[in-house]
């Protein structure tokens, strides 16, 4: 009741505009709810099936405690499962990824077929039923070739985001990707600090001094509009540029929050590279560089941003009350030959300097959040984003 009391009275006093009391990164009664109103209940980027492209086929995603089997079936479906046998709870899978014509528990032996039913298990009573026994099933929703998984019982709707950016989907070569890379980078603080960080660019012109050369949003607000206001009123592409504003406390009710937007480069960029320059084969039915890449959420945690010819993926999960991991994901046009039509490096040279970038103020937010003399502070003009963001946290905890 004590703990259940003073998380209502975190939500209960804060005033909106201003970041959050240094509790609500402290708390682990908190951080417990956390997991159980957020991570177990909304929908996020698990990866690409072009990580499992045959039967058997299977990687893990892991978070906090839990440990889920991303796998294809025999029939070609994308399944998930968690990863704990239904005897005694051991892990099951132990590799990051592989092939397996079934998954067998290391434990006991208990093994599973791809679909997640029992179908072996040593020794056991006659009146035992293996039926009633299978995997605990994860939910899977394709969007592409994009995975996305939610372990809430009656997961929320991908309904609405799917039909209102179909048209999005198909521009930019949705079912046409492939992952190029992928690269995890452990931070040293509450996840909720790391994803308020990406969610602003208040801090993009004194903290990124290489996205800042590339993307318009780093400047001022003012001239930033005006570049935005220019490519709405004549985009040079076929690529839209209506937003599409359901994230967070704006979100359908049933619906999953998701946001889409087209914002512009700084003259003369192309794509987000050392240089500006392109750095893969344009995505989908692109025909032209325009200038300007897209940005792309789907609930509290999974992030994209779409260049012309290649698309980044940022997600966020906790791993404990104190650390988090950052998962980020490059893809481009799934013909496109590796080391002919990109180099890992060239590709991912921005974003790789961006995150340590932000792993590096991150990590010192989180240390003066820890100071007795922390205190909350008013949120700028610049930082609407995380506003909306916060707002739908403290709904979703409640």
């Amino acid at each position: 009741m004590g703990a259940d009391k003073s998380i209502c009275d975190l939500i209960k006093n804060y005033k909106p505009g201003y970041s959050l009391e240094q509790n609500f990164y402290k708390n682990p009664e908190l951080y417990e709810r956390e997991l159980e109103k957020i991570f177990f209940q909304n929908w996020f980027l698990a990866g690409h099936t072009s990580q499992i492209q045959n039967a058997g086929d299977y990687f893990l995603l892991d978070f906090a405690n839990e440990s889920i089997i991303i796998t294809r079936n025999k029939e070609g479906k994308v399944k998930a499962h968690l990863n704990v046998c239904r005897h005694r709870g051991s892990r099951i899978c132990l590799e990051k990824n592989g092939n397996a014509k079934s998954f067998t528990c290391p434990y006991h032996a208990w093994s599973y077929d791809l679909d997640g039913n029992l179908i072996a298990a040593r020794i056991m009573a006659d009146d035992f039923e293996k039926s009633e026994n299978g995997l605990h099933k994860v939910h899977v929703e394709l969007v592409g070739g994009l995975i996305f998984i939610s372990l809430a019982e009656k997961p929320l709707s991908l309904n609405a985001m799917k039909d209102d950016l179909k048209d999005v989907f198909k521009q930019f070569g949705f079912d046409n990707m492939k992952l190029a890379m992928q690269k995890s980078y452990p931070v040293k603080s509450n996840w909720k600090l790391a994803v308020e960080n990406y969610q602003e660019c208040y801090h993009c012109a004194p903290s990124h001094k290489d996205f800042a050369k590339i993307h318009a949003m780093a400047q001022s607000p003012e001239k930033f509009n005006r570049q935005k206001e220019a490519l709405r009123e004549n985009p040079p592409s076929i690529v839209r540029t209506k937003a599409s504003s359901f994230y967070f406390d704006l979100a359908i009710p049933g619906e999953e929050g998701y946001q889409y937007d087209r914002n512009p480069l700084l003259p003369g960029k192309l794509s987000g590279s050392k240089d500006g320059k392109p750095v893969a084969p344009l995505l989908g039915d692109l025909k032209k560089y325009d200038g300007a890449a897209s940005e792309f959420l789907v609930g509290p945690v999974t992030f994209f941003l779409i260049y012309d010819d290649h698309m980044i993926g940022y997600r966020f999960l906790p791993t404990t009350i104190d650390d988090c991991i950052c998962d980020l994901f490059w893809f481009v046009r799934a013909d496109a030959v590796e080391g002919k039509d990109y180099n890992q490096g060239d590709l991912s040279w921005l974003w790789h300097v961006t995150i340590l970038d932000d792993e590096e103020i991150i990590v010192n937010n989180q240390k003066g959040v820890n100071s007795k003399y922390y205190k909350p502070g008013r949120l700028s003009e610049m930082e609407h984003f995380p506003q909306h963001f916060l707002n739908w946290y403290l709904q979703a905890i409640s």
